[in-house]
């Protein structure tokens, strides 16, 4: 299943929103420009390198490959705040949480939350298939609004879902970038609610070290049991416990300027 292309903010953010994003890509294009000169210099009197003279060097090359921007929430806050795939409506006077499915993970999370240098390791399924509350009560923690302190109670299906995509990377944990988001605001609707899946507890934000959003995204998509959203910019995926769906964020295009008169 491909990718929807969406716009994250409207045409008037797009300014601020750019503002944001140059300053993440900067290290990453200032590496791509240096890259060329991590290669070993071609001797006198030879032209290219050869296979095994490329694969020797290889390990340098790799070295020098860039590492993620560095986000704050706030930025991945404002990134997908225009975004209505992370949005649902709810009738009614509250949202009812999906049911768990087990997806083929082990059962236990691995996760670190940079913003506050938390890591936990918790077993939140026993090998007898029951849910572990104290297990699962470490994660809620974890992934509590940073702004409020406040905790609830993360939807077990999203642990589910991140558990099989941490499996499947090669099992070496999980980044969070955010998690729980306290309520700011409702926009009423004639019978329904806005509410983002972050601030009914569906949703995180999350890395994988080794791993690059792209391949994330993939590995998530392919489970098919919630929301996939790929964040190329700054660098991070967006889980969550809804209806299966894949989305690519785009940034904003800008409009083109008045001609001075």
């Amino acid at each position: 299943m491909g990718y929807s292309s969406k716009t994250p903010a409207a045409e008037h953010s797009a300014p601020r929103y750019f503002d944001r994003i140059f300053p993440m890509l900067r290290p990453a294009l200032l590496t791509l420009l240096l890259l060329p000169l991590a290669a070993p210099p071609a001797r006198a009197g030879q032209g290219e390198l050869t296979a095994e003279e490329f694969l020797s060097s290889l390990p340098a090359l790799l070295d020098t490959a860039p590492e993620p921007p560095e986000v704050s929430e706030a930025d991945v806050v404002e990134l997908e705040e225009g975004d209505p795939e992370t949005y649902i409506f709810v009738r009614g006077a509250k949202a009812h949480p999906p049911a768990p499915v087990n997806l083929g993970g082990d059962g236990s999370l691995s996760l670190y939350r940079p913003a506050s240098g938390e890591r936990v390791t918790a077993v939140y399924r026993g090998k007898d298939g029951a849910y572990a509350q104290a297990g699962i009560a470490k994660i809620n923690r974890l992934l509590r609004c940073s702004r409020t302190g406040k905790e609830t109670d993360i939807s077990v299906k999203l642990l589910e879902i991140m558990d099989a995509v941490e499996d499947a990377a090669g099992k070496g944990g999980l980044t969070v970038l955010s998690g729980y988001r306290t309520p700011r605001y409702n926009k009423t609707l004639p019978g329904a609610a806005r509410w983002s899946l972050h601030m009914l507890g569906w949703a995180v934000d999350i890395r994988v070290p080794g791993r690059t959003p792209a391949e994330v995204a993939e590995l998530a998509g392919r489970l098919n049991s919630g929301g996939v959203g790929y964040y190329p910019a700054a660098a991070f995926v967006h889980l969550d416990s809804g209806r299966p769906r894949r989305w690519e964020a785009k940034p904003p295009r800008r409009k083109p300027s008045s001609p001075k008169k």
